[in-house]
This record gives structure tokens, C-alpha cells and sequence, in this order.
């Protein structure tokens, strides 16, 4: 079997230069920001959380805001995250929080933050001719982030005239830049908390954002007219951001439906004037109401979605399944894994749902069925898994190149999953259509272990970089 995934991949590694060079343009939207990264060292929670309420903490640990308004808030999510193993970004409410931040952690390294930045300058690397990315704050620091800046091209408006330049070209001096503080922690790091000690069971990070652009869902006048002149051009349009919008009393409920229905009526326009297919990588919430509107709302308008295992969980909790929301968490078994995804696509009558791990990745889409999606995922783990070993984005021959490299492996986690989960089919009398596909009446099944490294230079943007690679081959 693992030689014939082998051949998979170079297969999925030459429909994709095929497919690039068909595709004119894909918009990228719509967070952008600046990420400053920060490496975990040992010790240095320790003298951190010396400074802080440990009883209070413990408690924030057990009981999680999903938002910062303290600094035992943010240490409480960070603590979670490395806890679980799991990713996750919240938002931070006090500016006193951000401040604190920055004068007890250093900035190890400035980089391309947000959905649409990352997927930008992915898609540029691999060699898609133009992308248009939705940038909320164009400041110096920002332009300078993005990479093959002649296949970028951001609308500028001067004069009553609009201009589509590179990203050098078109900065606004007096944008404030948009800060998002990334905390990288390894596997097997420890933490100890009063006499209890949290191991890391697995490389991930954790987000505290400050970001006063992002976090409403600004979307810039100027990028929403370049738009209308390229749309018939376009052939992706790639979708997050709304997962960074958390209701208050300054932002209560009525502005995040304002902002989501506003979107909503952008991509139903760019659908009335093109062909332009629409993915959204979905992302880690800190407010299941604001989900839950999301879903609801873009469900019809969208092509596909994609996430990973603690989303799909959100995602099932917000609609009401809070069962089976606990045993994807809990249980973490491919049968619960798959339960969710029957029940997101039946429940929101979507095309396609894309379930993106470390270790596999599965994808559901209805009949009938227009692209083998084994490819598309492959794709997707191609572009994430160069990221995690070199920590860059990486062109086509680079790719190739690493999957030779002896530290990328399938995971023995993912193969063991896919046994599992062909068993599971078979009880429920679905008919396999290949070795890693089957047929589920009413829709079409793929499986793929994915291809790992054990200690990845890079967590960040990896879901990004996934959903960038799969939807190159997915529509």
C-alpha cells in the first residue's frame, strides 16, 4: 500500500504543474496581518506565571474564555493549547494584555501572518501567475512580508484613478501595523503549575492577536472595487477571517451579522459575474455564536470548506451535537471523525468538507462528483508538509525534493486510522471505488495518510498552506 501512495504523490505533484499552468488569478481574503514569533524556552513559563494569581489560573485552565482579557487569561490559553497539543488563537480585548506580552517575550522572528497573506505568498511560490490578496493595513512592515512580489498585485486608488501594483508600491505609510503574537512550543516541553506539570504531547502553537482590523472583518473599499474589474479573470477565490470576530459590548451581535452578511453579499456578486469557485478554511473560533452564524450564512454560497479535528468539533457543537462534539474531543477515533463529517455536509447541505490532521486527511463530497480529491489532498499535504520542514514556502522542485528526504515519512498514525476507518465502511456497506476511496450512496469518500516530519521547523500557516495546495486541484 505505501508504495502505491508513493506513486499517489508524484502523481498529485504533476497534475498540479499541469493545473498551474491553466490558472490565470485566485483572490486570497481576508486577514492579512504581521506575525511575531516567539519560541517556547524551557523555564520561562515557570518565571512568567510567578508573576500572576496561580489559583486563578488553574481556574481559567479548567473553565477557558476563548478570549484575553487578562494576563492569566492568555496564560491559561496557552497552557490549554500546549496541554492538548492543540492549535488555537484568541483574541486579545485589553491593550494592557498586549503590552505585557511584548515586555515579558521576545521577538524571535517577524512573519506573513493571516490567511490571505500566507495562502498569497504560497500560491506565488508554487507559481499561480497573479494573486490578489485582501490586505486590511498596508503598512512598510507588512509589503515587506510578502515574497515573488510580481505575482502579487494589491488595487491602489489615487487621483480618482485604480492601479493594481506590487506590494512595495502600493504602502500606506500611516497604516498601523496589525500584531499577532505566535508561541511555538516543541513536543515533550514541561511546565509546572503549583505541584502539577503539563507535558507537550505534540508541536503547535498558540495565537494571542491584537488587531483591531481583523477582528471586525474590515475589508478595505478599494480591494472590493479592484475586484469588480479582475473578477471575470479569477478562477479561486480562497475565504477565512471570520473566526477572529468575538461579540462585546463594542462589538455586539448585530455588527458581526452586519460584517458576515456584507461578505456574504461580495462573494455572491463575484459568483453573478464569473465562474470563480469559493473555498473556506474555516480556522479556530473563540465565539461558537459567531460560528454558528458563519456556517449558516455561507453555507450556500461556498464550494467547499476545509479544517482540522478541534474545528469540525466546534463545528458540530454549534449545530447542536454536543455529543458527538465530546467524543471527537474526547475520543479522537476515526468512527467520531467520521460521524462529524456526515452529519457538517448533511446539516449544511455542502459540496465538499475537507478534515485536515497531522497524521491523515479525509474528504467527503456529494454526487456528483467533478475532481478526484485524492490528488487535491495530496496537493495539500505537499505545500504544508515542505513548510514544516524548511519553515518557507517552497516551489514545485523544492517539494519534490523533500519528499525524499528521509526525515518525511507517512505516519504510522494515519495508516493505522485508514484500517480502521475501511472497516468501519464496511459495516456500513459502502463499496470501496479504490484502495483510499469509497462510494457512501449519496456522496464520495477519500482517504490519505499524510506524509509527516517529527519536529517541524514551522506550525504556523500550516492548514493555510494546506488549503492553498488542495484547492489548486479540488475545483
Amino acid at each position: 500500500m505505501e508504495k502505491g501512495i508513493e506513486e499517489l504523490y508524484n502523481c498529485s505533484l504533476r497534475k498540479l504543474s499541469h493545473a498551474l499552468r491553466k490558472i490565470k488569478c485566485v483572490i486570497t481574503a481576508f486577514n492579512t496581518n504581521i506575525d511575531i514569533v516567539h519560541f517556547l524556552r524551557s523555564g520561562e513559563l515557570e518565571r512568567v506565571i510567578s508573576q500572576c494569581d496561580r489559583r486563578e489560573l488553574v481556574k481559567k485552565i479548567q473553565k477557558p474564555k476563548n478570549k484575553i482579557f487578562r494576563n492569566e487569561d492568555f496564560l491559561a490559553g496557552l497552557l490549554l493549547s500546549m496541554k492538548t497539543g492543540e492549535g488555537m488563537e484568541w483574541i486579545i480585548k485589553k491593550k494592557r494584555v498586549a503590552d505585557w506580552i511584548r515586555e515579558n517575550f521576545s521577538a524571535d522572528d517577524y512573519r506573513m501572518g493571516g490567511f490571505a497573506g500566507i495562502t498569497a505568498n504560497a500560491l506565488a511560490r508554487l507559481g499561480v501567475k497573479t494573486i490578489y490578496p485582501h490586505v486590511p493595513s498596508l503598512s512598510e512592515l507588512q509589503v515587506r512580508l510578502f515574497i515573488e512580489s510580481d505575482k502579487i498585485r494589491i488595487p491602489v486608488e489615487a487621483e480618482g484613478n485604480l492601479w493594481f501594483k506590487k506590494p512595495s508600491e502600493a504602502v500606506r505609510y500611516d497604516d498601523e501595523p496589525l500584531i499577532h503574537w505566535i508561541f511555538e512550543y516543541r513536543a515533550g516541553m514541561e511546565v509546572g503549575i503549583n505541584e502539577k506539570r503539563i507535558v507537550v504531547p505534540q508541536p503547535n502553537r498558540f495565537i494571542a492577536t491584537w488587531d483591531e482590523k481583523n477582528t471586525r472583518l474590515y475589508v478595505d473599499e478599494t480591494f472590493v472595487k479592484g475586484v469588480k474589474k479582475i473578477i471575470d479573470e479569477v478562477d479561486l477565490a480562497l475565504i477565512s477571517g471570520y473566526h477572529m470576530m468575538v461579540e462585546s459590548e463594542c462589538f455586539p451581535k448585530e455588527d458581526y451579522l452586519k460584517r458576515i452578511r456584507f461578505t456574504k453579499r461580495l462573494l455572491n456578486e463575484w459568483k453573478k459575474t464569473s465562474d470563480v469557485k469559493i473555498h473556506l478554511e474555516l480556522a479556530f473560533f473563540a465565539d461558537l455564536n459567531v460560528l454558528r452564524a458563519t456556517l449558516i450564512h455561507l453555507s450556500e454560497t461556498i464550494d467547499g470548506i476545509s479544517l482540522n479535528e478541534g474545528e469540525l468539533a466546534q463545528c458540530i457543537n454549534c449545530l447542536g451535537n454536543r455529543e458527538l462534539s465530546r467524543a471527537i474531543i474526547e475520543g479522537s477515533k476515526i468512527e467520531a471523525f467520521l460521524e462529524g463529517l456526515i452529519f457538517l455536509i448533511r446539516k449544511l447541505s455542502l459540496e465538499k468538507v475537507i478534515l485536515h490532521t497531522k497524521d491523515f486527511c479525509i474528504a467527503i463530497s456529494r454526487k456528483p462528483v467533478e475532481r478526484d480529491l485524492l490528488y487535491a489532498m495530496i496537493a495539500g499535504n505537499c505545500v504544508a508538509m515542505a513548510k514544516a520542514v524548511t519553515g518557507k514556502f517552497c516551489n514545485i522542485d523544492e517539494i519534490r525534493e523533500i519528499l525524499k528526504n528521509k526525515k518525511v515519512s507517512l505516519s504510522v498514525k494515519g495508516l493505522k486510522s485508514f484500517r480502521s476507518l475501511r472497516e468501519e465502511l464496511n459495516k456500513r456497506g459502502c463499496q470501496p471505488l479504490g484502495n483510499l476511496s469509497f462510494d457512501m450512496d449519496k456522496y464520495i469518500l477519500w482517504f490519505m495518510p499524510m506524509k509527516i516530519v517529527k519536529n517541524p521547523l514551522s506550525t504556523v500557516g500550516l492548514g493555510d498552506c494546506f488549503a492553498a495546495g488542495f484547492s489548486l486541484l479540488a475545483y
